[in-house]
Order: C-alpha cells, then structure tokens, then sequence
C-alpha cells in the first residue's frame, strides 16, 4: 500500500534524474507523426514545443467550443506545458483531422515512474478535470482515433488519465478501452436554480458568520490580474504550512514548476480567469478561495484558512458569501470539484460522477496501472490517520 501510495513520487525521482541526459534532450525535439486511417487523419506532435506546434488547431477547436471545461483551455496548456518540461516530462499530442478539419485534439504527456512511461493528460495533477477538446458534434470513432494515437504501445507502458468526468467527451471511449478506477463524484450548485435565503443557512455557518462579525466587520474581496496574483502567494503559503504541519502530501502545493504555473495564470486576461475570493475580517485577511472561470462557470480550486481564525471556520462563510457574489454577477454554476466530502455536499446538491482510467499497454505497465488503483485507498488510509502516525510514514518514503 505504500508503494502505491509514492509510486509517484519515486517515479518523479526517476524522471528528475534523467532530465540532465542527453537522452531526455533527444526526446524533447519535435517528433510529428502522420497517420492516416480511412475514417480520420492523426498527426502527433512531441516535445518542448508541442502545444505551440498544436496552437492553431488548438485554439480553432476551442473558439467553436471544443474545451468542455478551463482546465482544456490553451493558456493552461500553455502553463502546464513549461511545468512538464522544467519537470523532465514530455508533452505529447494528438491531432485529428477530418477534411483537412482539425476535430479532436487529445492532450496528454509521458512521465516516468520506476523508469517506466505513463502517458497522462497533460496538465496532470493540476487540471481537475480530464478530457479531449472536441469539436460538436464529433463522431466517436475520431476520438477513438486520438485515443489510439495516445494510448501507443510504441511509447509508453501505461495510460493513467485521472479525473475524468461522466459527461466529458473522452469518457464513452475510455469506457470502452480502459479500466475505471477511484470512482468518486464532484459535488456543484446550480445556482440558477437554488434559492438564497439567510433564514435557511444552516446552524453551523450562522454561528461562525456571527463569531467572525464579533471579532470585525465582515467582507468578501474577489480578484483577479495583479491583485489575485498578491492574494495567490498568500493563500499558497498559508495552504503549505498547513500541508507541513500535518505531514500531507500534494502533487501541486509545495512544487515550485506548478506553483509558477498557477502565477502565471493569475496573470491572464483571456477565456480563462483566475479569481482568488477572499474572505476579510476588519481589514484581517481569514480564508481564501482559489478558483478558475469561464464563462458562466466557476470552479472553486484551493481553499486556505488564516490560522488566527480558523477556530471559528471562516472558510464555510467565505464559500457562502462566494456563491453569494456568483449569484450576483451572472454565474450559473458553483463547481467544488472532486473529490466529494460532506462539507462540499453541504453546499451543493448536486454532484457529476469522475473517475481515473488505466490501460496496461505493455507488460511492465501492468504493475503501474495496479499501484494506480491502489494509490487512492493509500492516500485515504494515511489521511485518516493521526499526524504523529503519518510523520515517520512520510519519512519512511522519503517525503
């Protein structure tokens, strides 16, 4: 169980030691594949400049409504692409052409674990949401095609796509060609159709907003640009220390490559925004909500609480007040993501299923995709157990 548990971790190790090779250097150059089939034309583009190579079929899929969520979008990619290669991980990525028309646009990137090649999404584990860009209308057997350029034995020993959702556009394949695995479901409010009521908060968040306003005046600052940027830092060192102090683990807070890549999104004015929601007590800072958003949609991304506070849980009235502002300016949905918890699922009442897919593609790849299965249960097991357990645990893997 604890193998599965760092598998990750040592694979990352592996990975890290290679990048200084020549031979990492060689898989870095540009690679494109052609392959023609009767129902669709594939081309793979590989390496350091991949999503550049796949820019204006990426963004032409995208502008006709191809990414189902932001994490799809092209200035993620862009982000988690340079995250990939400071990390020694290769970006790779399948086109599909259909009259000369890109269709499917299958994102993905090949890491290393115990020296073996999974590919994953790229992306991957800052993307919450795992999917192929797909123009309306896309026949399934195109993503197929994508599927099958992705999922190549030449390549790789496993597939592991994590967080993929019941409705997104890849899923009715990897049904198919894929074992699920870590089933698990994230909980929304359609705020649309909710009602907001003060009488109906629940006894809990009545008595927080009411040990908060004793100790200051109440007041929630949503930002974007330069100044959600400032509260990004903020929020990320409050969530590492908190990490620290109870010996967690997290594959995004605490690595410098994906936490620059969420600076850099702070930073975009496109499609895509990153929002940092923060909750002020007087002019105190108590909890902070990062969230991406698109459209009418937001997604509510890393939760953070100022320890001053955390006693009398601001983070439950931040979260209220949040969807409070989303009701006021025109959001239709409030998205927490997976995984599901009961303080999610207080919130919300509705809940989309999600689950990760393996594929064995060679034989060495059937111990990883194992260890992929196993890897959730070891998380929950460590979660649950008391700190003092989970310290000489963690030190045991080197963590």
């Amino acid at each position: 169980m604890i193998t599965a548990l760092f598998l990750e971790d040592f694979g990352l190790l592996v990975d890290a030691m290679s990048s200084a090779s020549s031979t990492l250097a060689a898989r870095l150059a540009p690679r494109p594949l052609a392959t023609d089939t009767a129902s669709s034309a594939v081309t793979v583009v590989q390496g350091a400049e991949a999503v550049e190579q796949a820019s204006a079929d990426w963004q032409a899929i995208e502008r006709a409504g191809g990414a189902a969520t932001p994490f799809q979008n092209f200035t993620m990619a862009r982000a988690a692409a340079s995250a990939h290669v400071r990390r020694g991980e290769v970006p790779r990525i399948a086109v599909v052409r259909r009259d000369g028309r890109p269709v499917v646009i299958l994102p993905t990137v090949l890491v290393k674990q115990f020296g073996l090649t999974v590919v994953r999404f790229l992306g991957d584990p800052l993307v919450q949401y795992g999917d192929a860009l797909c123009e309306p209308g896309t026949a399934k057997h195109d993503i197929e095609a994508a599927w099958r350029a992705a999922a190549n034995p030449a390549v790789a020993h496993a597939v592991h796509f994590r967080k993929v959702r019941a409705d997104a556009r890849i899923a009715p394949v990897l049904r198919d060609a894929a074992n699920a695995t870590n089933h698990d479901a994230a909980p929304f409010l359609d705020i649309a159709r909710a009602s907001r009521c003060a009488d109906d908060e629940p006894r809990q968040l009545r008595r927080s907003r009411r040990k908060l306003a004793s100790l200051g005046t109440l007041r929630l600052d949503v930002t974007q640009g330069d100044d959600a940027r400032m509260h990004l830092h903020e929020a990320l060192a409050i969530k590492r220390a908190w990490l620290a102090a109870r010996r967690l683990p997290s594959s995004v807070i605490g690595d410098q490559r994906w936490e620059d890549a969420l600076v850099e999104l702070a930073g975009n004015g496109g499609a895509i925004r990153l929002r940092v929601a923060v909750l002020k007590v007087g002019d105190k800072a108590a909890a902070y909500e990062v969230a991406f958003t698109a459209g009418d949609r937001w997604y509510a991304f890393i939760g953070a609480v100022v320890e001053e506070f955390a006693r009398h849980g601001p983070g439950r009235v931040q979260v209220a007040d949040t969807i409070d502002y989303c009701r006021a300016n025109g959001f239709a949905r409030y998205d927490l993501l997976a995984p599901s918890d009961d303080v999610k699922r207080s919130y919300c009442s509705d809940a989309v299923a999600v689950a990760d897919y393996t594929r064995a593609l060679r034989p060495g790849g059937y111990l990883l995709a194992a260890a992929a299965r196993l890897s959730p249960a070891a998380k929950a097991l460590l979660v649950r157990l008391p700190p003092a357990l989970r310290k000489p645990i963690l030190t045991l893997a080197g963590r």
